[in-house]
């Protein structure tokens, strides 16, 4: 009798370290199911967090491009000349070069060009902004009114910010279909 009571106390030992052992085992694949759910709700929620930014980030850079194209279409840019090896004259080059090639391409022929890197009315350099320069070409051209007008529109439609101002237009003496036009341009560019 006493091995029969020994054997229903270790059956019921067993038994019970059985049940506290499922017990454990359910408490422990719980708790890594619950833990795992948290760290998913968690990497979910940062998931969220990044779409949100990446989302404002594109619709930033999709508004910046509509505003650069507008400001692209609406006005023009300023000609920058990179590195420090070309003085402020020299960042001109360019520019000189389009407008006598507008000119020549309009039929338009010079008869004086005179250079002003010193406008003394021009607001960028009244403001002393760092880097930006300005250069006033006065001309004396002459041609057919069609060849000034091809000549204008040309400029006109330039990327590079120039102004025309101070248009002062005759008729030739001996030839009035000859136009004597006496003009100025201003051209800017930026050194960085």
């Amino acid at each position: 009798m006493e091995k029969l009571i020994k054997e229903k106390i270790l059956y019921i030992l067993v038994v019970i370290v059985v049940i506290i052992g499922g017990l454990y085992g359910c408490w422990y694949f719980a708790t890594l199911a619950i833990d795992s759910h948290n760290e998913v709700v968690q990497k979910k929620a940062e998931l969220e967090t990044k779409q949100d930014k990446l989302a404002q980030i594109r619709k930033q850079k999709a508004a910046s491009k509509v505003e650069k194209k507008k400001e692209s279409e609406s006005g023009k840019v300023i000609y920058e000349v990179l590195g420090q090896q070309f003085s402020p004259e020299a960042s001109f080059g360019i520019m000189f070069e389009n407008v006598l090639s507008n000119m020549t391409n309009s039929g338009v022929r010079i008869r004086s060009i005179d250079y002003n890197y010193q406008p003394t009315d021009d607001k960028i350099l009244f403001a002393n902004v760092p880097g930006y320069n300005a250069c006033e070409l006065s001309f004396t051209a002459i041609g057919n009114y069609s060849q000034f007008q091809r000549f204008f529109k040309n400029i006109a439609k330039e990327n590079y910010l120039s102004n025309i101002y101070e248009v002062y237009i005759e008729p030739y003496d001996k030839d009035k279909t000859i136009l004597i036009v006496k003009f100025k341009i201003r051209l800017y560019t930026k050194t960085v």
